[in-house]
């Protein structure tokens, strides 16, 4: 093979090589630059479902990071609840639970060192809302529940 057509060929393979570099790199730039916007929607979520569980009590503060593999389906926030002491630490998880829609985005309320509890789901499902609430069985919820206190303290120890 000639050196010309050898040439020609590593730059038509450098060509290729720099437009899926280039594609890569505006991806990975998106995804970067969405990060906030996705927390801070998930966040508005969250609001909306403890506003309808306990109107004006608690508030979403900052979002919290996981370091555990539950980070893909999951999202945690410190709330403040209104008329509590500052030494108490409230949480709100968002997390997907199975249920006989698929998995839909549970909201529960956790108090440190005390207790959780199930607030609402973070989906408007129409006219399946008395179905997935009938069909949620508590076993299902009281397994979320164990775990929550177990997702926060790996979240949160240093």
């Amino acid at each position: 093979m000639p050196k010309s057509e050898i040439k020609k060929i590593a730059i038509s393979f450098g060509k290729f090589f720099g437009v899926v570099f280039g594609l890569f790199a505006i991806l990975i730039t998106v995804i970067l630059l969405s990060r906030n916007s996705w927390k801070n929607g998930l966040a508005t979520e969250m609001q909306k479902v403890l506003d309808v569980y306990s109107p004006k009590t608690y508030t979403v503060s900052k979002y919290i990071e996981l370091n555990t593999p539950i980070s893909t389906s999951s999202s945690v926030y410190s709330l403040i609840k209104k008329g509590s002491s500052s030494a108490e630490k409230y949480y709100g998880v968002l997390i997907r639970v199975p249920t006989i829609l698929g998995p839909v985005p549970a909201v529960f309320i956790y108090k440190e060192n005390s207790s959780v509890y199930f607030a609402g789901f973070a989906t408007d499902t129409g006219k399946a809302s008395d179905l997935i609430n009938l069909k949620t069985t508590s076993s299902n919820m009281k397994y979320w529940e164990s775990q929550i206190p177990l997702i926060i303290e790996k979240s949160t120890r240093k």
